[in-house]
């Protein structure tokens, strides 16, 4: 009898083991589940975050883009002035209404002009993180034109002020009336002949002209026309998501 009870024991404390490991793996289980639906929705948030910081920066960086394209317009048409300046000087055919006579001498001799746009939209680009949207592609592209246009016309900005330095150089060693002109700010009849009618002055002026009309020009062109194309581009694909 000993023994029945022994063995009926023993049965009952096996199947309290064998419930218990039941219960305590349902337990890891259920933790488990809990840790990858506490995930999930981390991620989820975290993706939304993502999402609507990326809209607000495809926003700001629209903005920003219609502003650049403005600025670079004004330069174009500041170049297109400086341009007919040196017309007058070759002695070309020139647009009048584009020449303010009294400022012709100072701008060949002192008017350095540059864009001068800033890196705001590179900036923003750069510090983002970015989803896996059109829309940010576009954005990492927009970011490319801008740093390849940025530094054509940093190289092209240091040729055409080494260029003015030359220059001023070379009128400082062999014109007479440069003292007067650096210091009084004062053109004479001398110092204007000279500016004027003086064939290798032409010719610097010509390569000068140059730089800025072909050189600087062409690239200023170039990038208003790429960010135009990528302003367009933004615009459809974020009006793609809004539909």
């Amino acid at each position: 009898m000993k023994i029945f009870n022994k063995i009926r024991r023993e049965m009952l404390l096996s199947k309290r083991f064998t419930n218990y490991l039941v219960y305590a793996f349902g337990e890891i289980i259920l933790v488990v589940l809990g840790i990858l639906i506490a995930l999930y929705l981390n991620n989820s948030s975290k993706e939304n975050q993502i999402s609507e910081a990326n809209i607000n920066l495809q926003g700001r960086v629209l903005m920003q883009l219609e502003r650049d394209l403005k600025d670079i317009d004004d330069f174009r048409n500041e170049l297109d002035s400086l341009n007919n300046v040196y017309l007058k000087i070759l002695d070309r055919n020139y647009d009048k209404n584009k020449v303010m006579q009294a400022d012709v001498l100072s701008t060949v001799l002192f008017d350095v002009k540059d864009l001068g746009l800033d890196k705001q939209n590179v900036n923003w680009i750069d510090a983002a993180v970015l989803d896996n949207s059109k829309a940010s592609e576009e954005l990492v592209n927009i970011s490319s034109v801008y740093k390849l246009y940025f530094k054509n016309i940093d190289d092209i900005e240091k040729i055409i002020y080494e260029k003015f330095k030359t220059n001023l150089e070379y009128l400082e060693t062999t014109q007479p009336w440069y003292t007067k002109l650096i210091t009084d700010f004062r053109c004479e009849t001398d110092c204007i002949t000279y500016l004027l009618n003086n064939e290798s002055h032409k010719a610097r002026i010509a390569s000068l002209r140059f730089l800025y009309i072909n050189g600087y020009g062409d690239l200023v062109n170039g990038f208003y026309f790429d960010l135009l194309r990528s302003k367009e581009d933004l615009e459809r694909l974020m009006k793609d998501v809004d539909e």
